[in-house]
């Protein structure tokens, strides 16, 4: 398999700057830093044992196996909202990443409530039949 070649950079040159999304991530730490330790990973994996499907896609008519354990509210490092199980809910990656990120974007302007949060909400529901392809 070909190998890229190294890069070079002059002497002269400056180091590139870390982008905003980078320095983002420096500050935010890592995911162990944020809680997610092994008894989290171990807490997941018995969540996601009970609750084998994603719940936005099931709330749209869709079967898709959930890959991870969302939190309903952004817990931002508060250990008690952290570890309350009914504010867990099982998704897949793309209802993660792309519906959940949109509602957190509304819920941080003010425009949701928690329970907006739900991937099974009528407003999650809306987001997900606009932005999820039909498979």
């Amino acid at each position: 398999m070909p190998v890229r070649p190294p890069m070079f950079r002059p002497s002269h040159a400056r180091a590139p700057r870390p982008s905003d999304a980078q320095e983002r991530d420096r500050r935010r730490g890592s995911a162990r830093d944020r809680g997610y330790t092994a008894e989290w990973d171990r807490a997941a994996k018995a969540y996601l044992d009970e609750h084998p499907l994603c719940l936005g896609c099931s709330a749209v008519g869709r079967l898709k196996p959930a890959a991870l354990v969302d939190h309903v509210e952004p817990h931002r490092f508060d250990m008690v909202k952290f570890w309350v199980v009914e504010m867990w809910q099982p998704s897949c990656r793309r209802h993660h990443d792309v519906v959940k990120k949109h509602l957190e974007a509304r819920f941080d302007r003010g425009e949701l409530r928690v329970e907006d949060l739900r991937l099974d909400s009528r407003v999650a529901i809306a987001a997900t039949l606009a932005m999820m392809p039909v498979e």
